[in-house]
């Protein structure tokens, strides 16, 4: 699933995003593939708040939609004179609840809907956080996006290189 290398949706996020990547989780490189680890993909302003995300790697034409969604809903907002934060704030709180309830026939307006959170799949998750906590800065989110929806534990720690006999790299350049 790797839509990063679709030309459309790099040519699309280019145009209209500035791309930057935070590494978050560990994972290792065993025979030159990747093993474990997860992505997430966040879509903010240039103060940090977060207007969407995607949570966990998706195909060409998913990242392509999200993206398109998240960049006409913006427009959409300044069209309509939610320049200040609070305006904006509301505006993507509505848009992200009226997706959750389209397309996951959830009601965040009725007194069960924060109950059946378990039902669904990550993007209603998002959906779900997003209604409640929308344009929060990134750094209040990532956690639980990355922790709460991906099921993956922050790490500071180095990728590891795994070796088939890590007792070869013991010994390079010692004669033996």
């Amino acid at each position: 699933m790797n839509a990063l290398a679709n030309d459309e949706v790099g040519k699309y996020l280019n145009d209209h995003f500035v791309s930057s990547f935070q590494k978050v989780a560990t994972f290792r490189i065993a025979n030159g593939q990747k093993q474990g680890g997860n992505v997430a993909s966040y879509f903010c302003t240039p103060d940090n708040r977060v207007l969407h995300v995607i949570a966990g790697p998706v195909d060409a034409a998913t990242l392509l939609r999200e993206a398109r969604w998240v960049e006409e809903a913006y427009k959409l907002g300044l069209l309509e004179g939610k320049s200040d934060t609070a305006r904006f704030k509301e505006f993507f709180r509505q848009a992200h609840a009226e997706r959750l309830r389209k397309e996951y026939g959830l009601d965040i307006s009725t007194p069960n809907a924060w109950g059946h959170r378990r039902g669904l799949g990550n993007q209603g998750r998002v959906h779900l956080l997003m209604a409640a906590h929308s344009m929060n800065k990134i750094e209040t989110l990532y956690a639980t996006i990355f922790e709460g929806i991906l099921g993956e534990k922050i790490s500071t720690k180095p990728v590891e290189i795994a070796t088939p006999f890590p007792w070869l790299n013991n010994n390079r350049g010692k004669g033996g």
